[in-house]
Protein backbone atom coordinates (compact mmCIF):
# COMPACT_ATOMS: atom_id res chain seq x y z
CA UNK A 1 0.00 0.00 0.00
CA UNK A 2 1.04 3.69 -1.09
CA UNK A 3 0.16 6.81 -0.56
CA UNK A 4 0.26 10.44 -2.27
CA UNK A 5 2.42 13.06 -0.16
CA UNK A 6 4.03 16.53 -1.08
CA UNK A 7 6.94 17.14 0.14
CA UNK A 8 8.54 20.40 -0.22
CA UNK A 9 12.45 21.14 1.32
CA UNK A 10 14.48 24.56 0.74
CA UNK A 11 18.26 24.49 0.27
CA UNK A 12 20.43 27.34 0.43
CA UNK A 13 21.22 29.29 -1.83
CA UNK A 14 24.69 29.68 -1.76
CA UNK A 15 24.61 25.93 -2.74
CA UNK A 16 26.58 25.64 -6.60
CA UNK A 17 24.50 24.09 -9.03
CA UNK A 18 25.93 20.38 -8.68
CA UNK A 19 25.30 20.95 -5.18
CA UNK A 20 21.78 21.62 -5.28
CA UNK A 21 20.93 19.01 -8.59
CA UNK A 22 23.33 16.53 -6.00
CA UNK A 23 21.13 17.18 -3.19
CA UNK A 24 17.58 16.77 -5.35
CA UNK A 25 18.49 13.43 -6.99
CA UNK A 26 19.58 12.12 -2.93
CA UNK A 27 16.13 13.13 -2.12
CA UNK A 28 14.77 11.06 -5.43
CA UNK A 29 16.94 7.89 -4.53
CA UNK A 30 16.03 7.49 -0.70
CA UNK A 31 11.91 7.97 -2.27
CA UNK A 32 12.89 5.31 -5.13
CA UNK A 33 14.93 2.94 -2.82
CA UNK A 34 11.83 2.81 -0.66
CA UNK A 35 9.70 1.72 -3.00
CA UNK A 36 8.29 5.27 -4.16
CA UNK A 37 8.03 6.94 -6.89
CA UNK A 38 7.73 10.31 -7.42
CA UNK A 39 4.43 12.26 -9.59
CA UNK A 40 5.83 15.72 -10.20
CA UNK A 41 9.14 17.84 -9.17
CA UNK A 42 9.20 21.78 -10.06
CA UNK A 43 11.22 24.08 -8.88
CA UNK A 44 10.08 27.49 -6.93
CA UNK A 45 13.44 28.97 -7.23
CA UNK A 46 14.95 30.91 -5.02
CA UNK A 47 12.25 33.07 -2.61
CA UNK A 48 12.68 35.07 0.49
CA UNK A 49 11.92 33.16 3.54
CA UNK A 50 9.17 34.20 5.75
CA UNK A 51 12.22 34.45 8.78
CA UNK A 52 15.71 34.29 8.89
CA UNK A 53 16.89 30.28 9.63
CA UNK A 54 20.21 30.58 11.11
CA UNK A 55 21.92 32.98 8.21
CA UNK A 56 19.95 32.37 5.43
CA UNK A 57 16.91 35.33 4.56
CA UNK A 58 16.85 33.25 1.10
CA UNK A 59 15.90 29.78 0.08
CA UNK A 60 15.98 27.42 -3.02
CA UNK A 61 12.23 25.97 -3.16
CA UNK A 62 11.57 22.45 -4.34
CA UNK A 63 8.67 20.94 -4.86
CA UNK A 64 7.57 17.12 -5.16
CA UNK A 65 4.26 14.83 -5.44
CA UNK A 66 5.58 11.51 -4.81
CA UNK A 67 3.98 8.26 -4.04
CA UNK A 68 5.45 5.99 -1.51
CA UNK A 69 4.69 3.54 1.52
CA UNK A 70 3.68 5.47 4.81
CA UNK A 71 6.20 2.73 7.11
CA UNK A 72 9.03 4.62 5.05
CA UNK A 73 7.96 7.80 5.57
CA UNK A 74 9.79 7.97 9.39
CA UNK A 75 12.97 7.03 7.94
CA UNK A 76 12.75 9.68 5.27
CA UNK A 77 12.42 12.22 6.97
CA UNK A 78 15.41 11.57 9.57
CA UNK A 79 17.22 11.69 6.47
CA UNK A 80 15.91 15.07 5.27
CA UNK A 81 16.68 16.44 9.29
CA UNK A 82 20.11 14.83 9.09
CA UNK A 83 21.25 16.14 5.55
CA UNK A 84 22.93 19.11 5.53
CA UNK A 85 22.04 20.99 2.93
CA UNK A 86 18.81 21.11 3.40
CA UNK A 87 17.58 23.68 6.17
CA UNK A 88 13.98 23.22 6.46
CA UNK A 89 11.35 20.36 4.91
CA UNK A 90 7.50 20.08 4.67
CA UNK A 91 6.08 16.37 3.99
CA UNK A 92 2.61 16.37 3.63
CA UNK A 93 0.11 13.66 2.85
CA UNK A 94 -2.74 14.28 0.39
CA UNK A 95 -5.84 12.54 1.28
CA UNK A 96 -7.40 10.48 -1.30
Amino acid sequence: MTRNYEITYIMPVNLHDEEQKATEARVIEWITSAGGTIKTSSHWGRRRLAYPIGTNREGYYVFLQAEMPPSALKDFERRMQIDTNIIRHLVVRIDE
